[in-house]
């Protein structure tokens, strides 16, 4: 099945463009057919990124399933320090990202990547937005990884709503993590913060 977590480089192209605002900062994204919420940002993303936005986020982050890139750009933005990489498996996506990074002046890299394990360094941040779409094998495989790619005191923070299986998420990452707690509530979204306390 085609989704925006699959690479279906024979979709139509119809690209198109949005201001959007956060915290008196504006941002310019393009997007196009075939990706995460085309038309602006989704509620969810953005309750992630207000949740997370003002935390210490350490030295490095990745934006795992960055889309075309709102996420990253935007912590980017408020954290100008902090070296950002985005990681997507749609192609289109990571074109859309570079672009993005580029018209937003912000220095990130982006990969085309299926596999975060193979990337060359751990990350004292990971966000995620779950791909609800693709199914709880390929996010619970996301959850693994991401884990296997934080640094010793890292953080993982996901954005899930309850409906689509936030409280089957905390028990999986439970099973991952020593401390995950539920950090955000808003309109039937959770975020959640996932680490290890040692």
């Amino acid at each position: 099945m085609n989704h925006y977590y699959t690479d279906n480089k024979d979709l139509d192209s119809k690209r198109k463009e949005f201001t959007y605002y956060f915290d008196n900062e504006v941002f310019r994204f393009t997007t196009d057919n075939g990706v995460f919420s085309k038309n602006n940002v989704d509620y969810g993303t953005y309750i992630l990124i207000r949740s997370i936005y003002r935390k210490d986020l350490g030295h490095s982050l990745l934006d795992l399933g960055s889309g075309y890139g709102p996420v990253g750009i935007i912590l980017k933005r408020f954290h100008p320090e902090l070296e950002t990489e985005m990681a997507e498996v749609n192609s289109r996506a990571v074109d859309l990202a570079v672009s993005n990074c580029a018209e937003n002046q912000t220095d990130i890299r982006v990969h085309l990547c299926d596999d975060i394990t193979l990337l060359d360094h751990k990350f004292d941040t990971i966000v995620l937005n779950p791909p609800i779409r693709a199914g709880k094998a390929v996010i619970y495989d996301l959850y693994e990884k991401s884990r296997a790619m934080l640094t010793e005191r890292g953080h993982f923070y996901i954005v899930i709503r309850k409906a689509q299986g936030a409280k089957s998420s905390i028990a999986k990452l439970e099973t991952l993590f020593s401390d995950v707690t539920v950090i955000e509530k808003d309109s039937g979204y959770f975020v959640i913060d996932c680490c290890d306390q040692s």
